[in-house]
C-alpha cells in the first residue's frame, strides 16, 4: 500500500531449488509521506514478515536474509531514519523490542546459524547507532537435550544427534550433519595377505607409508596406451604432528601412458581415484611420490599411495582422512573373505589422530562364506584431521578380503 511518495524498491525473493527450502510471506508494507527506499527479503525456507511502516522519515534499507526459519514484524519509524535493519540467520534465533527515540537507527544487525525472529523496531528520541546480535548456540542449549532443536528432515537417526552432542562435549566443536549434507561409504579390497601380518585393506598391499608433507606428486599407468583423465580426491596439509591440518580437494590429471604426469596440486593424502574418461583403462594406474619408475610403476612400492588395479576403473582403498573442518559419525561397516582363498580373518577399524598412532576402535572376525556386518550404536566418532583405515590379519597366505565402513560427515560450524 503506497501513500504520497514513491515506493522506490520493494523486493521479495525465494527459491524452490531445494525441496525443503520454501514458503515466503510478507504483509503490510506501508509508507506515508517519505520514500520507502528499499525493502529486500531473501529466504530459503519458511519466512514471514508483517508491518513495515514509515511516517515522515525514510526507511532506507530493511534487509532480511535467512536459510531456515525467520519471522520479522513491526518495523516502525517516526521522525528519524531507519538506515539499516539487517537480519541474517541459518537456524533459530529470537530478538525483540529494539527501541530508539528521535535519533537514527543507523544499523541493526542480527546474525545466527540456527533460527531467527525479530519483533518491534521502534524509534523515538535516542540514537541506536549499531545493534548486532550474533550467536551459534548457547552452551546451555548445546548441553540440554530438550533444547537441541532438530527437524525430522534434518537428522533421521538418534545416533547422529547424539554424535553431534558428543563431538561438542569431547572436542568443544559445534557441528552440523545437515549443513554438510554428505555421507560416506568407503570400500576397500586387500592385496594377497601375508600370514600373521596386519595389513591395510587396499589393493596395493601391506600398509601405506603416510607422509607428513605434500609430497604425493605424480601419476602414471603401466600401459603406454592409457591417456584418460583421472579424477582424484585427496588432502593437502599444513603444520606437522599434532598441529597438522588437512584440507580436502579434488583435481583431474590426464595420463600420458607410462610417463609420469605431475599433479596440479601436490597432496599429503589421496583417498580415491577413478577413470573420468570415455574409454576403459588398460593398465594399472598408480599415484605416488616423485621416484624412479619402471614401466610406469615405482620401483619402490612404499612410495605408492593409491592404485587402480589392472582391469578395474576405480580404486578400492579402505582408508581415508578427514579435514580440519569435518568429523565423521561412523555408523557401521561390513566385509567378507574372497572366494579366492579359504581363510579366517580378523578385521580392525583403526583411527589415528593428528600426531598420534593408529588405535583399534572396533574389531570383528569373518571366514570364507561368512561375511560380517556391524551397525554401531552408539556411533564411533572420528575426529577432524584424523586418518582412518580398515586392517586385516589372517593365518592363511594369499587370502583376499573386502571391507567397508560408512557414516555421516559433520561440518564444524
Amino acid at each position: 500500500m503506497v501513500g504520497f511518495t514513491p515506493l522506490s524498491s520493494a523486493t521479495l525473493a525465494e527459491s524452490q531449488s531445494d525441496p525443503i527450502r520454501y514458503t515466503l510471506a510478507a504483509d503490510a508494507i506501508l509508507t506515508g509521506n517519505p520514500a520507502l527506499e528499499a525493502v529486500v527479503f531473501t529466504e530459503g525456507e519458511n519466512f514471514a514478515t508483517a508491518g513495515i511502516l514509515s511516517g515522515t522519515p525514510d526507511l532506507a534499507t530493511a534487509s532480511l536474509t535467512q536459510a531456515q526459519t525467520l519471522a520479522a514484524s513491526g518495523f516502525i519509524t517516526g521522525t528519524p531514519d531507519l538506515a539499516t535493519a539487517s537480519l541474517v540467520e541459518a537456524y533459530s534465533f529470537t530478538a525483540n523490542n529494539i527501541t530508539t527515540g528521535a535519533a537514527e537507527v543507523n544499523s541493526a544487525t542480527l546474525s545466527l546459524p540456527q533460527s531467527l525472529s525479530a519483533d518491534g523496531f521502534v524509534l523515538g528520541s535516542p540514537v541506536l547507532a549499531t545493534t548486532e546480535l550474533t550467536t551459534k548456540r548457547t552452551s546451555s542449549q548445546r548441553q540440554q537435550a530438550g533444547n537441541w532443536q532438530r527437524r525430522t528432515f534434518e537428522v533421521p537417526d538418534g545416533r547422529l544427534v547424539q554424535g553431534e552432542r558428543e563431538i561438542y562435549n569431547l572436542f568443544g566443536d559445534v557441528v552440523s550433519i545437515d549443513l554438510k549434507s554428505k555421507s560416506l561409504i568407503k570400500f576397500g579390497k586387500s592385496g594377497d595377505l601375508s600370514a600373521d601380518t596386519l595389513e591395510t585393506v587396499w589393493t596395493v598391499g601391506g600398509h601405506e607409508v603416510y607422509v607428513t608433507d605434500n609430497t604425493i606428486t605424480h601419476i602414471s599407468s603401466s600401459s603406454a596406451s592409457d591417456n584418460q583423465a583421472i579424477f582424484i580426491e585427496g588432502h593437502t596439509v599444513t603444520g606437522t604432528g599434532a598441529n597438522s591440518q588437512f584440507t580436502f580437494l579434488t583435481q583431474v590429471a590426464s595420463l600420458n601412458g607410462q610417463t609420469p604426469v605431475e599433479l596440479n596440486i601436490p597432496l599429503a593424502r589421496i583417498s580415491h581415484i577413478y577413470n573420468n574418461g570415455s574409454t576403459e583403462l588398460q593398465g594399472r594406474v598408480v599415484a605416488y611420490e616423485n621416484t624412479t619408475t619402471v614401466g610406469g610403476i615405482p620401483s619402490d612400492a612404499t612410495k605408492i599411495h593409491i592404485d587402480i588395479p589392472q582391469g578395474l576403473q576405480g580404486s578400492l582403498k579402505g582408508a581415508t582422512t578427514f579435514s580440519d573442518e569435518d568429523y565423521l559419525i561412523l555408523t557401521g561397516g561390513f566385509g567378507s573373505v574372497s572366494k579366492k582363498q579359504n581363510a579366517a580373518v580378523d578385521f580392525y577399524l583403526e583411527v589415528r589422530k593428528a600426531g598420534g598412532v593408529f588405535v583399534q576402535q572396533a574389531a570383528v572376525s569373518a571366514s570364507s562364506g561368512s561375511s560380517w556386518e556391524v551397525e554401531l550404536d552408539p556411533a564411533v566418532i572420528i575426529p577432524r584431521n584424523a586418518d582412518v583405515r580398515i586392517t586385516a590379519e589372517t593365518a592363511s597366505n594369499g587370502a583376499v578380503v573386502f571391507g567397508v565402513f560408512k557414516g555421516y560427515i559433520a561440518k564444524v560450524i
